[in-house]
């Protein structure tokens, strides 16, 4: 004969397990809000807040770059000419300048002599740095298609070098 369960245990019970349901809903909220993106506070040239989630549902790829920074400046070009390889609903590649004025960048931008019409964001303050961990310039992140971080790349690269197309090529394949 099994023993019948006491009203105060299965009242126990049911509030553990609605505590354990409130828990749960609680961290998925959080974690949602912790997203890759979110994590970013960055304005346009024009100095307008910009929300990075935008770029949700194509592969995208976070530089981080400095107009003082020589590896930053030598991949830009690359990173230009793998661009135009993709369609932006695909892949983006978006460019946040660490810690330089819309001035700084817009005049260093005028001065060069490749074209870079990538979309280029500020990080004026320069929170990205430590909020992202970032170890040293240029970095870059590879985002999927829902946001979530892929791969950290620490260094300059020459983006449009074929391995690196085709895999990227593989990766948007994949996500489709």
């Amino acid at each position: 004969m099994m023993p019948s369960k006491t009203p105060q245990k299965t009242v126990r019970q049911l509030c553990g397990a609605t505590l354990f349901i409130f828990l749960c809903s609680f961290v998925t909220a959080a974690s949602a809000a912790d997203s890759f993106y979110d994590k970013l506070q960055v304005t346009d040239i024009e100095g307008n807040s910009q929300d990075l989630n935008t770029y949700k549902g194509g592969v995208v790829l976070v530089n981080f770059w400095a107009t003082w920074c020589p590896p930053c400046i030598k991949e830009m070009p690359s990173m230009q000419r793998l661009q135009q390889q993709f369609e932006p609903d695909k892949f983006q590649i978006v460019a946040i300048n660490m810690g330089q004025s819309a001035t700084t960048v817009e005049s260093f931008l005028m001065e060069q002599s490749f074209e870079f019409d990538l979309p280029v964001y500020l990080d004026d303050m320069g929170r990205a740095f430590t909020d992202m961990k970032i170890q040293g310039m240029p970095s870059s992140f590879l985002l999927d298609t829902e946001g979530n971080l892929i791969e950290t790349i620490v260094g300059a690269r020459e983006w449009d070098h074929p391995g690196n197309v085709e895999a990227l090529q593989a990766l948007i394949d994949q996500s489709e």
